[in-house]
């Protein structure tokens, strides 16, 4: 039997081949020069190369090196994260303040406890006359009511001040009277910084306004300002003038007051009320 070419076979013979799937082949010896080694499935790829190195001696790149080079995928490194920068941490740490910081109410200021309710001595005797209540000025918290206290033939004249709000007030008041004009009480009386309680009344000192020997035939009078403030610099003339009722000793030196355009006693007309 002739024996075969080197184009029908090389001087590797790989014996005892089955093909597996047309890709690989299941070889039970391979042999290189008169040596066999057992295998088992190989790919085709890496028979070919085995081949490949086979005949050209082995000179050149490693065929498996090139294959599995062409079959991964390019690698390439992601880029590095940047850090944030000095001038962001700046911001965090100086920037606006926190939108719930900058929401935050103010705590209120707790409004101051009110004062002691300054003193007074309710009017007290007979041949007491007071006006009905006023505002003073018109829809404040401040009614005012001007008395006239007669004696004999002397008078006193002083002034109630109610308080109809709900919160104590302060109240400045000057006192003066008519006797045909108005005139300043005797040394003058003027009271700053009067605190009333809600619903109190506050009452003047009639003694710090006596006027001896009215007994001419002259109309007289208690004329009373009075205002709610704190500012002792504030006029009084906005409140407006209180006058008690007007009484006069007639020719006879009989008291008598007024009341519309009658003239009668004064204790019938004006009788004193003071819980009024």
């Amino acid at each position: 039997m002739p024996a075969p070419s080197s184009s029908d076979r090389t001087s590797n013979e790989i014996s005892g081949g089955a093909q597996i799937g047309g890709n690989a082949y299941q070889a039970k010896h391979m042999h290189f020069g008169g040596r066999s080694i057992g295998l088992t499935v190989v790919g085709l790829a890496a028979v070919g190369a085995l081949t490949y190195v086979a005949v050209n001696g082995g000179v050149g790149t490693k065929p498996e090196a090139t294959a599995a080079a062409a079959q991964s995928p390019t690698a390439t490194s992601a880029p590095p994260s940047p850090s944030p920068s000095r001038s962001a941490k700046a911001k965090e740490t100086t920037g606006t303040p926190k939108a719930e910081d900058a929401a935050a109410p103010e705590k209120a200021k707790p409004e101051p406890a009110p004062q002691r309710m300054t003193p007074s001595v309710p009017y007290s005797g007979q041949h007491i006359y007071c006006s009905d209540w006023r505002s003073s000025p018109p829809g404040s918290n401040l009614e005012v009511s001007a008395c006239t206290q007669v004696t004999g033939s002397d008078a006193a004249f002083g002034v109630r001040l109610k308080n109809v709000g709900k919160g104590q007030i302060t109240v400045d008041m000057t006192m003066k009277y008519q006797y045909g004009t108005t005139l300043d009480c005797p040394g003058g009386y003027t009271t700053h910084g009067i605190r009333i309680d809600p619903g109190k009344t506050w009452y003047s000192n009639l003694g710090s306004c006596s006027v001896p020997d009215l007994k001419r035939q002259t109309n007289f009078q208690a004329a009373a300002y009075a205002l709610e403030t704190s500012d002792p610099d504030a006029s009084l003339n906005i409140g407006g003038l209180k006058f008690s009722p007007t009484a006069v000793f007639d020719k006879d030196g009989e008291l008598r007051c007024k009341s519309g355009s009658t003239w009668d006693s004064c204790d019938t007309l004006w009788p004193y009320r003071p819980t009024a």
